[in-house]
Order: structure tokens, then C-alpha cells, then sequence
């Protein structure tokens, strides 16, 4: 059974209602579990509410708190209260292996009880045949966790002959000069995102530092539309991107590499084409739903 906070519609003028949603939620899915039933949660605010909940409704009840994952850390009594439910999960997953001594710092988690597991989803099936939302030659940009498209709109002023176009949040964008180059498309369908990355001849992903665990789920995409990716070299990625095999890396927060990385890939179509293939390979091998079925098949067999 799957339960949502986004199945529940609470009035406006309630206080904290995402929180009180989120609440209910938990407490309806800890109720329904039966006997020695495995409960999961998705995301590190729903683990918060199963895990100080179950303590108290089903201590026994088995809880696994999958795509563990903060942009950005919590801090004072919020953090307090994260860390003690983390205390109940049996098992963490997160997307890359440096968040696993992250987390388990910040929370206090014993490390082992936090396991790394790549991002898988359904390998998209590509319509190369739709007809293009943007026309002629271009490179994208997708997302808004963790981003940093100062750096990027700084590189592109260097590049007046190439054109990017950015699909992001407003909020990612905000106070940012856009230049002239620089096409920018917020609040689109996915469908629309899926066809600027498929006409694209690579895609940029800029991050805020060589610590931040984002962009799994933007390079993923990139890879099974077998598009070669330029990314910031952080830490939050390595387990991902190998430099010039499987994507290529540019320094944090520099504008003159980027630039130079951007236009590198431009001019190269040998380079971005292998890029762009060892890519595919590692997200077929890695990054489809079979990594994630054998995953919770290894692990229901722990209770059996």
C-alpha cells in the first residue's frame, strides 16, 4: 500500500499544514502495517515522522527511510529532533557515498546502518522524432537543487556564439543577470525538460561546491538520454562521474574553466560522443530499476 501527504487536502488557514499532513500520513501507514510487514519511507522529512512515530506505535515495526537525501542540513532543535528518529530506521539509503559519513556524523547514525545505492528509475523511452521546443545548436542546463548558475551565466558571457538553455526553478535563478546566449524555461512539464535535454548537444550541470550531494537524478537523465555531461567537480557526484569517461569535471565556482571545458566539448563531437556512450553504459548498469529490485529483494530476505 502507498500513502502521500499530497492525497490529503487540508484547509489554507491551517498552521504548518504540510507538517500536520505529513503526520497524519505516518500515522495512517504505521497503523495499517500488519505483523512483520516492511515499512518505507521516501525522504528524510517523512523518516522523521515514521521514525519518532514508530517508536511509540510499533517499536517492532521494520522501517527502511530510502532516498535520504538534504540539500541543505537541518539546524538547531529540528536537528535535534531528526537525529533521534534516525535512531529507528534499521536501514538508510542514500545516493552517493559520501553523504553515508555525512549523515551518519551530523545524526549520530552508526555508519553501517546507512547504505549507498545509486539512483534507478525506469529507463525513458526518447521521441527524437518531436519536433524541438528550442531550434538550433545548443548545450542545456537542468535543475535547481544545489545549483549555481552564476558560474554558469559568467562562462557563457565569454561564449557569445553559444547558445544554453536552462530549465530550472525561479527561485534558483533569482537576482541572476541572464545574458543574452542564455535561454531560461521555469515551472515547464517534464515532457518539455525531456525534450530540451534530447535535442541538446550536452548537458551542464553546475553545483554550489565540491561538497553538495545533488544532481544524481539530473545526471542519471542525462546519461539514458545518452548525453555527454560537464559537471561541477564535487564529491556529491564521484560516485557517478569518473573525469573523461563517463562525463567531465570543472573546477568549483570557476568561470574561465567552465568556459573552457564548454567550448572543448563544443568543437569536439569525437569526445562528446564517447562521453556521452560510456554514459549510457554506466546508467544501464547502474541506474535501472533491476539495482533497485535487487536491493529490497536482498533485503526483505534479511526478515524471512
Amino acid at each position: 500500500m502507498h500513502y502521500s501527504s499530497q492525497s490529503l487536502s487540508l484547509p489554507k488557514i491551517i498552521p504548518k499544514k504540510e507538517s500536520i499532513t505529513r503526520l497524519i500520513v505516518a500515522t495512517q501507514a504505521i497503523k495499517q502495517a500488519k505483523g512483520r510487514a516492511l515499512l518505507v519511507s521516501h525522504g528524510p522529512r517523512p523518516a522523521m515522522y515514521v521514525g519518532n512515530l514508530v517508536r511509540i506505535l510499533r517499536p517492532d515495526l521494520i522501517h527502511l527511510a530510502y532516498s535520504f537525501n538534504f540539500t541543505h542540513l537541518p539546524e538547531g532543535a529540528q536537528r535535534g529532533l531528526m537525529a533521534r528518529a534516525y535512531q529507528q530506521p534499521i536501514k538508510l539509503v542514500t545516493y552517493s557515498t559520501v553523504e553515508r559519513e555525512l549523515y551518519a556524523n551530523y545524526f549520530d547514525i552508526p555508519i553501517e546502518r546507512i547504505d549507498m545505492l545509486h539512483w534507478a528509475v525506469h529507463a525513458p523511452k526518447i521521441d527524437l522524432s518531436q519536433q524541438p521546443i528550442e531550434a538550433g545548436r545548443y548545450i542545456c542546463a537542468l535543475g535547481s537543487q544545489g545549483r549555481d548558475y552564476q558560474t554558469l551565466f559568467t562562462a557563457m558571457q565569454k561564449m557569445p556564439n553559444i547558445k544554453l538553455v536552462v530549465v530550472a526553478s525561479p527561485n534558483s535563478i533569482k537576482d541572476l543577470v541572464v545574458p543574452d546566449n542564455v535561454k531560461v524555461h521555469t515551472n515547464i512539464p517534464l515532457v518539455q525538460a525531456h525534450n530540451i535535454l534530447a535535442h541538446s548537444q550536452f548537458m551542464v550541470l553546475p553545483l554550489r561546491d565540491s561538497h553538495v550531494p545533488c544532481g544524481h537524478v539530473t545526471i542519471v537523465s542525462g546519461m539514458f538520454f545518452k548525453k555527454a555531461i560537464l559537471v561541477t567537480n564535487s564529491l556529491g557526484v564521484h560516485d557517478y562521474i569518473t573525469n573523461e569517461k563517463t562525463g567531465l569535471f570543472f573546477e568549483p565556482k570557476n568561470p574561465n574553466d567552465l568556459a573552457q571545458k564548454i567550448e572543448s566539448l563544443w568543437d569536439d563531437p569525437t569526445l562528446t560522443k564517447r562521453l556521452s556512450e560510456t554514459g549510457f553504459q554506466f546508467a544501464h548498469t547502474h541506474c535501472t530499476e533491476k539495482t533497485v529490485i535487487n536491493y529490497f529483494t536482498h533485503f526483505i530476505q534479511q526478515f524471512n
